[in-house]
C-alpha cells in the first residue's frame, strides 16, 4: 500500500514523519562533531598515544592495587578472627614465620622449638596449629609436620590449663584493654583461680596484689565472665562437679568483697580512726591478713596504727578496738579459714578492749598524772 494513499493527518504518516526528521537531526549532530572536534595534532603523535597509555596502564594498576589491597584486608580480618583468642602479640607476621619453618627441612623436635618461641603459651600454640592446619592450600609435607607438633603440643599440655586459657581468652582481651593490662596476665590469673586450692580471701588478695588496690572490682567481675564463658564452652576446662565448687568460690569472694565495702565504710567513717590512719588501702590488707591469719592481730594493729594508737588516750584506744571488733564480728564466718579462729579473734579484741578500759577507769580515778 501506498503512503500517498492514506489521509494526511494519519497517525502512521505523522509517526513516519517523526522519525525521519530525528535520523536527520542524529546525523546533522554526527556531522557537526565530526568537523569540529578534531583531535589536535600533539593527541595523534605516537609519543602523546605511548604517554596516554602509559597512563592509563598506571590508573589501572592502580586501581588493581586498591582491589589487591582490599581483599588482603578481607583476608586479614578473616585470619584475625580465626586468631581472636590467641594472645600472643603481632600474630599475623608470626605465622607467616611458622608456615615458613614448617615448610624448611628438619626435625619436627627444631620446628616444635621455632613455635615455642613465638607462642610460648599451649593455649596460643594449640590455636595456631589447629587454624593453620584448617587450610586446605598448605603443602602436605607442612601440613604432616604441623599435625605432628600438634600431637607433641597436646601431649606435654596441661589439658584443664589449655582450655581455660582458650575459653577465657577473649573475655580477657576485653577486660586487658579496660584496666590497660596484658591480656596474657588476666588469662594466668583464671587459670590460677582454677587450680588454687586455697579460700577466697587467697585470691582477692592476689588481684589486689597484682592489678592495683583500684582495679579490684573489675578483676572480679572479669573471674565471674571468664567462669561464665568457661562452663558455657563447647569444651569446658572442668566436670559439672568442679565448676560447682568454682561457683561456690566466686560466691564467696562476692561475699567477702562485700564485706570489705561495710568494714572500710564503717571504720573510715569515724573520726578517730581516720585520724590514726586514713589511708583505705592499708586498712583492707589489715582485714585481709586477718582473714586468712587472725592469729596474728597483735602484729597487724601495729602494722596498720603503728604509733598512733600508743598516743591515743586509753577511751579512744578502746573505742578503736572496739570498733575493730565489731567490723570483723559482722563479716561472714565463711570467710575465716575456721570458726574457732574466728571466736579466739573475737576474745583477743575483747581483752584488748577491756584492758584499754579498766585503764581508762584507772586513769579517771587517780588523774593522767598520777598513772604508772
Amino acid at each position: 500500500m501506498e503512503i500517498s494513499r492514506f489521509p494526511a493527518n494519519s497517525p502512521i504518516i505523522h509517526r513516519h514523519r517523526a522519525a525521519a526528521r530525528r535520523e536527520e537531526e542524529a546525523r546533522a549532530a554526527n556531522s557537526h562533531t565530526q568537523t569540529h572536534e578534531v583531535p589536535p595534532e600533539d593527541d595523534l603523535n605516537p609519543v602523546a598515544m605511548l604517554q596516554r597509555f602509559i597512563n592509563s596502564t598506571d590508573e589501572m594498576s592502580s586501581a588493581m592495587a586498591q582491589f589487591r589491597n582490599r581483599r588482603d584486608l578481607k583476608k586479614m580480618d578473616s585470619d584475625l578472627d580465626n586468631f581472636e583468642r590467641v594472645l600472643e602479640k603481632d600474630v599475623l607476621p608470626k605465622v607467616q614465620q611458622v608456615l615458613k619453618f614448617a615448610a624448611a627441612a628438619g626435625v619436627t623436635s627444631e620446628l616444635l622449638a621455632q613455635l615455642r618461641s613465638m607462642f610460648p603459651d599451649d593455649s596460643d600454640l594449640i590455636l595456631i596449629l589447629r587454624a593453620l592446619l584448617k587450610r586446605r592450600q598448605i603443602e602436605e609435607t607442612s601440613r604432616k609436620r604441623l599435625e605432628q607438633v600438634l600431637v607433641d603440643v597436646e601431649r606435654g599440655a596441661v589439658p584443664r590449663r589449655v582450655k581455660a586459657g582458650i575459653n577465657c581468652a577473649i573475655k580477657a582481651r576485653m577486660f586487658g584493654k579496660l584496666l590497660q593490662r596484658s591480656p596474657a596476665l588476666l588469662r594466668e590469673s583464671y587459670r590460677r583461680f582454677l587450680d588454687d586450692e586455697q579460700g577466697p580471701t587467697a585470691a582477692y588478695t592476689d588481684w589486689v596484689l597484682h592489678y592495683g588496690y583500684e582495679h579490684r572490682e573489675q578483676i572480679l567481675n572479669f573471674i565471674e565472665a571468664a567462669l561464665a564463658n568457661d562452663v558455657m564452652a563447647q569444651d569446658p576446662s572442668c566436670d559439672f562437679v568442679e565448676f560447682g565448687n568454682l561457683l561456690k568460690k566466686l560466691v564467696q569472694v562476692r561475699m567477702l568483697r562485700s564485706a570489705e565495702i561495710i568494714f572500710l565504710a564503717n571504720l573510715l567513717r569515724h573520726p578517730l580512726i581516720r585520724r590514726c590512719n586514713e589511708v583505705e588501702i592499708e586498712w583492707l590488707v589489715f582485714m585481709l591478713g586477718i582473714l586468712q591469719a587472725p592469729e596474728e592481730i597483735d602484729q597487724s594493729l601495729h602494722e596498720v596504727l603503728g604509733q598512733s594508737l600508743i598516743l591515743c588516750t586509753h577511751a579512744e584506744r578502746s573505742t578503736i578496738l572496739q570498733l575493730i571488733r565489731d567490723g570483723f564480728h559482722n563479716v561472714p564466718l565463711e570467710l575465716f579459714p575456721e570458726i574457732t579462729a574466728v571466736h579466739e579473734l573475737l576474745m583477743r579484741l575483747d581483752e584488748l578492749s577491756t584492758l584499754a578500759h579498766d585503764l581508762e577507769v584507772i586513769e579517771g580515778r587517780r588523774g593522767p598524772d598520777n598513772l604508772e
